[in-house]
């Protein structure tokens, strides 16, 4: 059993929580039994996977898969996760390649930077059945914090990283970009109708998505109606709303 914090697999385990070296190793930590499940049915690689002691599920997950298994003490178990009070386990698995841009209904990540809403809104696109893109300057999808709020999602969208802040790499793709926004002329409903795949453009909580974006050629806006008054939405929520009313509208 692994008893110590400082032990040498464990230090290397931790620094996967760095994103320079997430994308240096293209390996990440995922945790809990339900994620770790997640990324088997998808054909995830898991290098190794961190356990208390006792947890026989796990052990035995590790024996019919051949992963490597290592029994840690509750405070190495702490000292792995993201999570409070984690009962574990915590495994390196490898990040999927970035697949290409298709042409067909996507959500954007424009700049997006809190995990939560950035894994909340992989988690519904993945639900209802929506590309998932993220710009340069989103937060890191593989983070563990993001795939914990994901809860899986990630594995069946697989989203592309790294798109450049360019709504032409939508446009090229065959995509219709839409943006929301409190000064948008057209409701949500007329929006996100038509035969033409959309790209619902989600931008940065502070910020928005930036207005040389919205004004660029192309560039489509719509406005969600808050009767009660509300100044705005949260990102995650506002997408989500989006899709819905896209899919709703086939």
């Amino acid at each position: 059993m692994i008893t110590s914090p400082r032990n040498a697999r464990v230090a290397a385990a931790r620094k996967l929580r760095r994103p320079r070296v997430r994308r240096e190793t293209r390996r990440t930590l995922i945790e809990g039994p339900f994620l770790l499940e997640e990324a088997r049915s998808a054909g995830i690689i898991v290098d190794e996977v961190f356990a208390l002691a006792g947890d026989a599920e796990t052990a035995a997950s590790c024996h019919r898969e051949g992963w490597q298994l290592h029994e840690v003490a509750p405070d190495v178990m702490t000292a792995l996760a993201s999570s409070i009070n984690p009962r574990g386990p915590v495994a390196i698995a490898a990040i999927p390649d970035s697949p290409r841009i298709e042409c067909r209904d996507s959500v954007v990540l424009w700049g997006v930077a809190d995990p939560g809403n950035a894994g909340t809104i992989i988690r519904t696109a993945s639900a209802f059945g929506f590309q998932v893109i993220a710009t340069a300057g989103s937060v890191d999808l593989w983070s563990p914090k993001v795939l914990r709020a994901g809860v899986g999602g990630h594995f069946r969208a697989n989203p592309v990283e790294g798109m450049a802040a360019d709504p032409v790499v939508l446009q090229s793709a065959g995509l219709r970009p839409l943006v929301a926004t409190s000064a948008g002329v057209t409701s949500v409903h007329d929006a996100v109708r038509g035969e033409e795949p959309v790209a619902l453009v989600v931008g940065n909580e502070a910020h928005g998505v930036p207005e040389e974006v919205i004004g660029a050629p192309g560039v489509e806006t719509f406005m969600i109606p808050m009767p009660g008054g509300t100044e705005s939405l949260n990102a995650a929520v506002a997408a989500s709303i989006s899709m819905y009313l896209r899919i709703a509208g086939r």
